[in-house]
């Protein structure tokens, strides 16, 4: 029973964290100026929205009983993010923050959960990520040597 408990609650958090990945992608998306990274966000948030897709399915094949409104129990007040205009990191330092976060929990799911084939799919899902925060470093350093070359002037 504990290790039902530890599954669902891992999956929970997993979903919530990827939840508010997709959400911080797209609001990302939408303050930036060139098409490169905007369509980098969107592309990124789309594929968060597909881990958690498959997330969800991977949870309704553990065979686990969970009552109707766990999917729905997400933490409402951290999935409302704040605007980025207000914050002193930018789209890319915040996006970076929330993909290490997102691995950093599938890892621990990937401790707990027992099935080889969702093992594998949640080894899929961090290579994923951890391919996206390559580039999203890179995109990080040119926007920062932009900003410094337009103080620089």
């Amino acid at each position: 029973m504990s290790r039902n408990k530890d599954l669902l609650e891992a999956y929970q958090l997993a979903l919530n964290k990827c939840r508010k990945a997709k959400l911080s992608y797209l609001k990302s998306a939408d303050k930036q100026h060139l098409p490169e990274y905007k369509r980098f966000f969107n592309l990124q948030a789309t594929v968060r929205n597909r881990i958690y897709n498959d997330l969800i399915t991977m949870l309704n094949g553990t065979q686990l009983s969970f009552g109707t409104s766990f999917l729905e129990n997400h933490d409402r007040e951290d999935i409302m993010i704040a605007t980025l205009l207000t914050e002193k990191k930018n789209a890319f330092s915040k996006a970076i923050e929330s993909d290490e976060s997102l691995i950093e929990q599938l890892v621990q799911l990937l401790d707990v959960e027992e099935n080889l084939d969702a093992q594998n799919q949640l080894m899929r899902f961090i290579d994923k990520l951890k391919n996206s925060l390559s580039t999203n470093r890179n995109f990080e350093k040119e926007t920062f040597s932009i900003s410094e070359e337009k103080k620089v002037s």
